[in-house]
């Protein structure tokens, strides 16, 4: 038998910030806003905007930023697929982290 997905929506106030334990077969869809991504031991940063989404295969803590009011879904029990649609925070396109904190 499978365990069917488990899926929440949270709104997060600017400079709100959300610990994810284990972000290991979790999906995180920003719906609204700007988030920052950062798991542990990992050099790259991710910045998802409206309609990025965020997959991760590795067991590590995410903290989650919100860079203005965000809300963002997660759903974990997702099958593992490589990243889709992330954006690392030096990408062109998008708020580099130097601009939001400078």
């Amino acid at each position: 038998m499978t365990t069917p997905p488990r899926h929440f929506d949270l709104n997060l106030e600017r400079s709100a910030l959300f610990n994810l334990p284990d972000a290991a077969g979790v999906q995180i869809v920003c719906r609204d806003g700007t988030v920052w991504i950062t798991l542990d031991n990992d050099l790259r940063d991710y910045v998802l905007e409206a309609g990025d989404t965020f997959t991760n295969a590795d067991h590590k803590r995410a903290l989650i930023y919100a860079m203005k009011p965000s809300t963002i879904a997660i759903t974990s029990g997702m099958e593992q697929r490589s990243v889709a649609s992330w954006r690392p925070a030096d990408a062109p396109r998008g708020l580099l982290l130097e601009q939001v904190f400078a």
